[in-house]
């Protein structure tokens, strides 16, 4: 359905009318194409979604009238720890991650990364366009780069399970992961070029941590994210 996002601006109320004239409505009127009486989501990102109408569209400005309101639960609490690839694969990972419901990002500066964020509000903007588009009702929070992967580990005990992606052998395997629903996972994706072996090391000595190799050819940044977090989703609730 189509879609707009709260930001700040934004404070719907049942039976209350909503006068949009800023790039929201240039979407909806010019890539949506809405017209009088067509049904428009309003996502607050933190579950809450309006569900209004639209009862006047000129060429610049969307009135919605606000009908309903209802909460969406949280199917999963899974986050990403993302290893920064180039500017265009990590756009595509964040849009990817939004898509398929990651909780909060972590962008870090792994050995091998060959670039970093320079423009926050360009990721928060992403984010948003990829949040409308599949109309998630949570925004994923979006923290601040660091500047290596071990920079994250104050974060590890906080998590039930962690997911290292690897190519090699890893020490803990994920046939001992089962029955994931309502635990905090985190997984941990490298840029171009994956994790050094040194990083990898790191992160398997902790108890928590898990190496994923699945029978894949390899994977771009940009792909792993949905690939890993399918394969997370198949085994909640698994016996």
């Amino acid at each position: 359905m189509r879609a707009i996002y709260t930001r700040d601006d934004l404070s719907p109320s049942i039976d209350g009318i909503l006068r949009i004239n800023d790039d929201r409505s240039h979407h909806l009127i010019k890539v949506a194409r809405v017209k009088n009486g067509d049904e428009v989501l309003i996502l607050d990102g933190q579950g809450g979604r309006y569900l209004s109408e639209v009862i006047n569209c000129t060429k610049r400005e969307v009135s919605l009238k606000v009908k309903s309101f209802d909460k969406e639960e949280r199917y999963s609490n899974i986050d990403l720890a993302l290893g920064l690839p180039k500017r265009e694969a990590f756009e595509s990972a964040i849009k990817n991650a939004t898509q398929v419901g990651i909780s909060a990002i972590y962008p870090f500066r792994a050995e091998y990364s060959q670039w970093s964020i320079k423009n926050f509000s360009r990721v928060e903007t992403v984010i948003e366009s990829a949040l409308i588009q599949s109309n998630n009702c949570y925004f994923p929070k979006i923290n601040e780069e660091v500047n290596s992967l071990d920079a994250l580990f104050e974060i590890f005990s906080s998590y039930d399970y962690i997911f290292l992606t690897t190519l090699s052998d890893a020490a803990n395997t994920t046939k001992e992961a089962t029955n994931l629903r309502n635990k905090k996972i985190l997984i941990i994706i490298g840029p171009e070029g994956g994790l050094s072996p040194k990083e990898e090391e790191l992160v398997l000595k902790q108890s928590n941590v898990f190496g994923l190799k699945l029978s894949t050819p390899i994977l771009k940044t940009e792909t792993a994210v949905p690939t890993i977090v399918g394969y997370i989703l198949g085994k909640f609730d698994v016996k």
